[in-house]
């Protein structure tokens, strides 16, 4: 008996002993996770106030979408775009965006616009139609593609070497080079749309489109497709040789920093966790300095080279297609005609 109270009594003992133990754990973990829900506000609103940059409508030009946007030298902007069946467009400013001039050059939309040199330009549109300029885009000349698809994006490669990609529903692909600055093309015909062109060099260019990315080192003779799916990949860029970023249509981000020999997928853009985005197009101001634009105001910079990615919260409400950058900002084109300039 004397054993028995003796135990109950310890019992008694470690069940309080546990009780103030529990409840003191209890106090430190709320008093902690005051602390860490303190500090967590505290870098949300000084990362929010990082977020918001300093916007300004530059112009509408047109009432049609802005597809792309170059900029040429330290003074000269050029871009392209319009209505699929109706407009083909070509915008110019020669004071770095401050004001514009604005013609229309074809009957139906233009998707791409690449440059040799200020004045020696190249448009790519609707229905096959590649455009030449020799005078800073006072007169063009149309070249017809036989296949008659639509050329989304083109590119000078080098002094001679022209590429332009393009295709439609999907799996309508083509890839056009011309080696020649133009007088003549050959075409290669895939089973995927392209809409994505950079070059890291006068011979190594990489294309994207749907599923795909695929990766030339003899100035678009031949393709190799690279690992990496997933995604109806839109735009490419890279910031060194070895340094690139691909993004889809869909929200995915794919980094390599082997020359594209890898990827590693930073967003996937089909994931459920993971919030609905458009992306439509991606540039880098430097090695670290990227940006991605997309619907409903989307703006996403990077400074780690693209590992990390924080979305601008202030943009306006437009749904974003083309974007270029300035000295210490840059200008977006949106769906409804409108330039909006930013300042970081």
């Amino acid at each position: 008996m004397k054993y028995y109270l003796q135990h109950r009594r310890s019992g008694a003992e470690k069940n309080l002993f546990e009780f103030i133990f529990i409840q003191v754990t209890n106090a430190n973990c709320r008093i902690q996770n005051c602390l860490l829900l303190t500090v967590y506000c505290l870098l949300i609103f000084s990362c929010q106030k990082k977020q918001e940059w300093n916007w300004s409508e530059v112009k509408q030009i047109s009432q049609y979408e802005i597809s792309d946007l170059k900029r040429v030298d330290d003074s000269t902007i050029i871009g392209v775009g319009g209505e699929r069946y109706s407009h083909g467009e070509f915008y110019s400013s020669i004071d770095n965006g401050k004001t514009w001039n604005e013609r229309e050059i074809l009957d139906k939309e233009l998707y791409g616009i690449s440059f040799l040199n200020k004045d020696t330009l190249i448009a790519s549109g609707h229905d096959g139609k590649l455009l030449f300029s020799s005078n800073a885009g006072v007169d063009w000349n149309i070249t017809q593609n036989f296949l008659w698809r639509l050329m989304r994006n083109v590119l000078w490669v080098n002094d001679s070497v022209i590429v332009s990609c393009g295709g439609s529903g999907f799996t309508g692909g083509i890839i056009s080079r011309s080696y020649d600055k133009g007088a003549s093309w050959k075409n290669d015909t895939l089973n995927s749309e392209m809409r994505g062109l950079c070059a890291t060099d006068d011979h190594t260019v990489f294309c994207c489109g749907y599923g795909k990315i695929i990766k030339s080192i003899d100035a678009g003779e031949t393709w190799t497709q690279l690992n990496a799916t997933g995604d109806f990949f839109v735009s490419i860029s890279f910031s060194s040789p070895e340094h690139g970023i691909a993004i889809g249509l869909a929200g995915t981000i794919m980094l390599t920093e082997d020359a594209g020999e890898s990827w590693k997928k930073i967003r996937n853009g089909n994931s459920l966790i993971n919030q609905s985005w458009v992306f439509r197009e991606l540039i880098f101001r430097d090695i670290n300095n990227g940006y991605i634009v997309g619907d409903n105001g989307l703006l996403l910079i990077t400074t780690d080279g693209g590992n990390q990615w924080i979305k601008i919260k202030n943009t306006p409400d437009t749904n974003f297609t083309s974007i270029v950058l300035t000295d210490n900002g840059g200008i977006v084109g949106s769906e409804e005609g409108k330039l909006f300039q930013f300042l970081e």
